[in-house]
């Protein structure tokens, strides 16, 4: 049984008491990402410009694709405190925090190693992302696949994450196991962009505070089926006051395989509505899988499937996504080819608000690492969806959008 958990008041416990710690006892250590741009793309209007695009981009020219800050700060020898700030020109309030969580990781004494997070960050499932750098930027590619665009556009743990690790190398073995789990709150509205807008293909992360602005569709206007919807939503708020939570299960075997399972639940009450906002009954099961098989290569999977819902069926789908994907030194850097499918299907009251659609997506992509801390990155992606909502907008429901990519990538 879960009950409603507090997590923002142990967040701000945990701040409050790493900032009364003396200086002498805080080592603060700076990292970031700076990413300029320039591409050219033929796409319909973008979904962060409130149109039903799948790219994060709809136009030629010169962008910023996002600047981050991230300061790991040692409270002690087992606790940590790390934060991220994000900036994109993309984004309303152009600056928003991205993660803030303090954790206890103690040195083990055998080959059990135990770890707790506290604050917000995200569930562990993205395989496309190097974890000992700043998360959630992919470095094979410049846009992440459907799945990991979308826990970055929707997903955030604000919660309590315990996570426990086998290390076989301790005890002479090459396998690796452990167990994760978390409860958590605020996410609640998790699953409305899935609904209303679809897959999308993109690397754009959500900003704590951030509203997202949804297309004009006529279900939630002021004449429409659901008028207690605004088009403005914030994403990670807390609306129903119950907790979710997450479980996941993962296997090494020494640095040949790693194979990870998840089953995630919001566990929102649909029937619950606050500020212009519902919460979703957002669930799903994740499969991700990495190889490195020899000679340079390295072939990676992930599959999702799960259900959202809100209201009394209002709007209510099933949705699935995998993508498989393959990597390997070429020349002076390392190319990497994606490809994605996604899909959603509806099953609620609500036939004039359609929200299925099938798609598939093709990246290549090419990493020149300039020096050890400038890389730059081209990517070639070519997307084709089919969604019915778009006639509702006066647009064709079969879309074709293609993008070219050059992006120059400093992190420090």
């Amino acid at each position: 049984m879960f009950f409603s958990f507090p997590t923002t008041y142990i967040l701000r416990a945990a701040l409050l008491l790493a900032l009364s710690l003396p200086m002498s006892a805080r080592s603060v250590e700076w990292s970031g990402l700076l990413d300029a741009r320039a591409q050219t793309s033929d796409g319909e209007r973008s979904w962060t410009r409130a149109g039903m695009g799948k790219t994060r981009f709809d136009s030629a020219g010169f962008r910023a694709g996002q600047a981050i800050l991230g300061a790991q700060m040692d409270i002690s020898d087992a606790v940590r405190g790390f934060a991220v700030l994000n900036a994109s020109d993309d984004r309303r309030g152009l600056v928003d925090l991205q993660e803030a969580w303090l954790g206890w990781n103690p040195v083990p004494t055998g080959p059990w190693k135990v770890r707790i997070k506290v604050g917000l960050f995200f569930p562990p499932v993205n395989q496309e992302i190097d974890y000992d750098r700043l998360t959630w930027t992919p470095t094979r590619t410049i846009s992440a696949s459907a799945i990991n665009s979308w826990i970055g556009e929707e997903l955030r743990t604000k919660g309590l994450e315990l996570c426990l690790t086998h290390r076989g190398r301790a005890s002479g073995s090459p396998h690796d196991f452990g167990a994760t789990a978390a409860i958590f709150n605020g996410n609640d509205p998790a699953g409305t962009l899935l609904a209303w807008r679809g897959w999308a293909i993109g690397d754009r992360i959500t900003g704590v505070s951030e509203a997202i602005r949804l297309a004009d569709l006529p279900v939630y206007r002021s004449d429409g089926a659901i008028t207690k919807q605004t088009r403005d939503i914030n994403l990670l708020r807390e609306i129903d006051g119950r907790a979710g939570y997450y479980a996941a299960l993962n296997y090494a075997y020494s640095e040949v395989v790693e194979v990870a399972v998840m089953h995630y639940d919001n566990r929102g009450d649909p029937l619950i509505v606050k500020a212009g906002q519902y919460s979703w009954a957002t669930k799903f099961n994740h499969l991700g899988l990495r190889i490195h098989p020899g000679g340079g290569w390295e072939l990676m999977t992930q599959w999702l499937t799960g259900s959202t819902a809100m209201g009394a069926r209002a709007v209510a789908i099933d949705y699935r996504a995998w993508y498989v994907l393959a990597s390997h030194p070429l020349g002076p850097g390392t190319a990497t080819l994606r490809y994605d499918q996604f899909r959603t299907r509806e099953h609620d009251l609500l036939p004039s608000d359609p929200n299925s659609e099938d798609g598939r997506a093709v990246a290549l992509a090419y990493v020149f690492q300039i020096n050890p801390t400038v890389n730059l990155v081209t990517e070639l992606l070519a997307l084709h969806s089919v969604r019915q909502a778009r006639v509702l907008l006066g647009d064709s429901p079969s879309q074709h959008e293609r993008s070219l990519t050059t992006s120059l990538r400093w992190q420090f």
